[in-house]
């Protein structure tokens, strides 16, 4: 993948207490640990629902 395609991917993640979110794939280091400050740059999952067709959302490997 390159560096414009990574940086139009997004991937749902999971914080510590089980809520979800969105997060642009090149603010993270690792989809399996988030910190707080990557968080910053998520959208909660909910309210991501409806805009969800405009992009670009991968899975995360559990």
């Amino acid at each position: 993948m390159n560096a414009k395609n990574k940086e139009d991917v997004y991937v749902r993640v999971k914080d510590m207490a089980g809520n979800e979110f969105v997060c642009p794939l090149n603010e993270l280091r690792d989809v399996k640990s988030i910190s707080e400050t990557e968080l910053a740059n998520c959208f909660d999952g909910d309210v991501v629902g409806r805009y969800a067709g405009q992009l670009s959302i991968v899975d995360s490997e559990d």
